[in-house]
């Protein structure tokens, strides 16, 4: 029963963070001149992962196979691209993939998120009620009898899944100085970013996602050995 409350609250705190930040996200400047973004791009650059020599789209195959409603306003979007204009004013029912193109690039690539290890296994319903937490737990058990190696320590640069993976990451970058992700653009990054993980990391996508990651974690130790060394002392691959 305590479990069931702490979860209860982490889920319920997805709902409110989101448009909290929304309320107490804004841009800073330094006193060299530069943007918080700036900065925060910066130093990205800086600390490069594994995920950053991926893609930074979705090829079009992939495109097509998702719901369209993550892809609604992404002309819009490409063209915000082009300018690296990461603030503009996007259509209002712009999809959680063209918002993760723009507003997730202020600070770093597309790419990162997109070849992300973490997978966030989603509950049925709306998120933060009992329902929900009982479905995400019954997936998760789910998965772990059908797909071992997910979990397994020697995949840990392939896969990280939870339950509520992304959600935290999505709060803890809105959270980041300059994120210009409002509350209720952040839940609709934060959907499409469990569809993704759920449909091209796991199941029958399992093999040529990892095939995909061990390239990666590949070229970034030939190119980056010494960041390499440092992550993988931190198991954060």
């Amino acid at each position: 029963m305590r479990n069931y409350f702490k979860y209860l609250g982490l889920a319920l705190g997805v709902v409110t963070a989101f448009s909290f930040m929304a309320l107490v996200n804004t841009v800073s400047v330094s006193a060299a001149g530069k943007s918080a973004a700036e900065l925060q791009r910066e130093q990205a650059l800086a600390n490069p992962y594994p995920n950053d020599l991926g893609p930074d789209r979705l090829d079009a195959a992939t495109m097509k196979a998702y719901p369209a409603k993550f892809f609604t306003g992404l002309a819009a979007a490409e063209k915000l691209m082009a300018k690296d204009d990461h603030t503009g004013q996007l259509p209002a029912d712009t999809g959680g993939y063209a918002l993760m193109l723009v507003r997730c690039s202020t600070c770093h690539s597309a790419a990162r998120p997109l070849n992300s290890r973490f997978v966030e296994v989603p509950g049925e319903g709306k998120p933060g009620t009992p329902a929900y937490i009982a479905s995400a737990a019954a997936a998760m058990k789910k998965l772990k009898a059908e797909q071992p190696e997910l979990f397994d320590a020697k995949n840990a640069g392939v896969w990280e899944v939870g339950d509520h993976i992304w959600s935290r990451y999505v709060h803890r970058m809105m959270n980041k100085p300059g994120c210009p992700v409002n509350g209720v653009e952040g839940k609709k990054i934060w959907e499409f970013l469990v569809y993704d993980g759920m449909h091209r990391k796991v199941g029958a996508a399992a093999a040529a996602w990892k095939a995909h990651q061990d390239k990666l974690i590949d070229e970034f130790k030939a190119k980056y050995p010494k960041r390499y060394a440092e992550l993988k002392e931190d198991n954060d691959l």
